[in-house]
């Protein structure tokens, strides 16, 4: 039975294999105030208490995490109440320890990496601050390595990252022009392989969890898309190429980079 006084995770998915916690999923959009733009949409409520996708002027295709919100009133909640949990952890100074608490009931002997924010991005400095604690305790304890992907790019302007944490810059936010710079991993959104020129193309999360420095990239993806979007997808399905992750999708790719 889930313990509500903790941060809600699970091992594995469709994408990502067992050895990878995916960890502290918060409400896409409504936590990466700070950096979103080409990505941003919401899944809110309207007056009828439904849920429905919000998108911006600068959205330029749909963030696969709302998504998941729009289709499963289960996830919506749970992301909610994993921000509640968040925010109040923060207000109380004690964010570090709740992740380490959150953390000690999902690892297993076989978990070696912890992916923050498949959902949602780092709210505030303080934020920050607990993970970047947490990492460097669960790296010294369990040798497991945290990784996070971020358009919250100002907070780390003379931020000291944890050797436990491995951040990616996502591109496409608003302050990669004055940020990105500070940041070793860099990844942005492509629609059609060959847009790639070079970079390889992330289906695993490898580039983000390993050592490697540079720029990779990922394929649009999502059942509902933009129209720019739906018609590169459209493209790749017909040409047999990746269109998005499905439960077999596991069996079909090897825990390897692909370039």
């Amino acid at each position: 039975m889930k313990n509500k006084s903790l941060i809600s995770g699970k091992r594995g998915s469709g994408k990502l294999p067992l050895n990878i916690i995916i960890f502290s999923n918060t409400p896409a959009g409504h936590t990466c105030g700070i950096g979103a733009k080409d990505c941003k949409t919401l899944c809110v409520k309207n007056k009828e208490n439904k849920r429905q996708i919000k998108t911006f002027n600068s959205t330029e295709f749909l963030c696969y995490a709302s998504l998941s919100e729009l289709q499963y009133e289960s996830v919506y909640s749970a992301r909610w109440a994993n921000y509640r949990l968040i925010m109040k952890a923060i207000k109380e100074n004690r964010l570090e320890q709740l992740i380490i608490d959150s953390i000690t009931g999902l690892r297993s002997r076989k978990s070696e990496y912890i992916r923050y924010h498949e959902s949602g991005d780092i709210i505030n400095k303080s934020h920050l601050i607990g993970i970047n604690n947490a990492a460097e305790y669960l790296y010294k304890e369990y040798k497991l390595i945290s990784y996070l992907y971020t358009k919250s790019l100002p907070l780390f302007d003379g931020f000291k990252i944890s050797q436990g944490l491995r951040v990616t810059c996502s591109l496409g936010g608003i302050h990669d022009k004055e940020y990105s710079r500070l940041f070793e991993k860099k990844c942005r959104v492509i629609y059609l392989p060959d847009e790639s020129k070079g970079q390889p193309i992330d289906h695993n999360d490898y580039h983000a969890y390993s050592e490697f420095k540079g720029t990779f990239c990922h394929l649009v993806h999502g059942s509902i898309q933009t129209p720019k979007a739906r018609e590169a997808i459209q493209k790749r399905k017909k040409e047999n190429l990746f269109t998005g992750y499905s439960r077999g999708y596991q069996s079909k790719t090897k825990q390897l980079m692909e370039v």
